[in-house]
């Protein structure tokens, strides 16, 4: 197979082979990136300020605030994942900030894989949270295991290198790739993570060590294939602390058709 189009019909024909659904392919294409400045020698998530994000057993997730009280005007874009049972479904929705205050989401949800503020008006001057309704100060959790996700005031969107698969699709992974950002010292190992929902766990593999001369960039052929409802998540251990590690992957999804 030497071309994109043999190894996407390769996928397909596995996935029906391996689990009895036929798939279409071509609705969505998905880039993730993600940046921690500050990893470590503990395993950590490839996440704005290391935020390891919630993933839980219930739709629990339902507030979302700014760590500034002048983010008042923009409407903040939410993507995540709602759950019954261990089935995930995706859903999108907008929510206007009110400041430092909480506002409750429309559809509360398990997962949140993306925050942006895509619509505006205008860029906000803090942080944004989302999370399971808990004690804030200045807009911020205090309690950390309850946040879903965090969008960075830098970027105006999530930097988390990690994703969910819902119950109706698979994902086919065609690259990954690491990288230093701060000239270093240092080196990190990177690890790909996979967990579907409901065994409490995840599948763990060591993908490369990066450096600054060694950054890491791999074309994953034949594609790999992630099963619905799954988790992914790009981790890292460092060498040292204070290590400045960018993550992300690629690859399209593949929708179960209905009979």
């Amino acid at each position: 197979m030497d071309n994109i189009d043999n190894y996407l019909s390769f996928a397909k024909e596995e996935i029906q082979r391996t689990y009895g659904h036929n798939v279409v392919l071509g609705r969505k294409s998905l880039h993730k990136f993600g940046r921690f400045e500050n990893l470590g020698t503990a395993e950590n998530d490839i996440n704005h300020l290391g935020i390891d994000p919630l993933h839980s057993t219930t739709n629990s997730i339902t507030t979302v605030s700014s760590s500034n009280a002048s983010d008042t005007t923009q409407t903040i874009v939410i993507e995540g994942m709602t759950i019954s049972g261990t089935d995930l479904s995706f859903t999108s929705q907008g929510v206007t900030l009110n400041g430092q205050a909480k506002v409750t989401l429309t559809t509360p949800v398990s997962r949140v894989t993306r925050i942006s503020n895509s619509i505006g008006p205008s860029p906000t001057l803090g942080a944004v949270y989302v999370y399971e309704d808990t004690a804030i100060s200045g807009g911020i959790p205090t309690d950390l295991s309850t946040i879903g996700n965090v969008m960075s005031v830098a970027d105006q969107s999530t930097l988390f290198a990690g994703t969910s698969v819902s119950s109706s699709n698979y994902f086919i992974m065609t690259g990954l790739w690491a990288y230093l950002g701060k000239k270093t010292n240092a080196f990190a190992d990177i690890r790909f993570k996979t967990q579907t929902v409901g065994r409490g766990f995840y599948r763990s593999r060591v993908i490369g060590s990066i450096s600054n001369s060694s950054p890491l960039a791999r074309i994953i052929q034949p594609y790999l294939i992630i099963t619905p409802n799954t988790d992914i998540d790009i981790t890292g251990v460092g060498s040292t602390t204070n290590i400045d590690v960018f993550a992300g992957f690629d690859g399209v999804f593949a929708d179960i058709r209905i009979q």
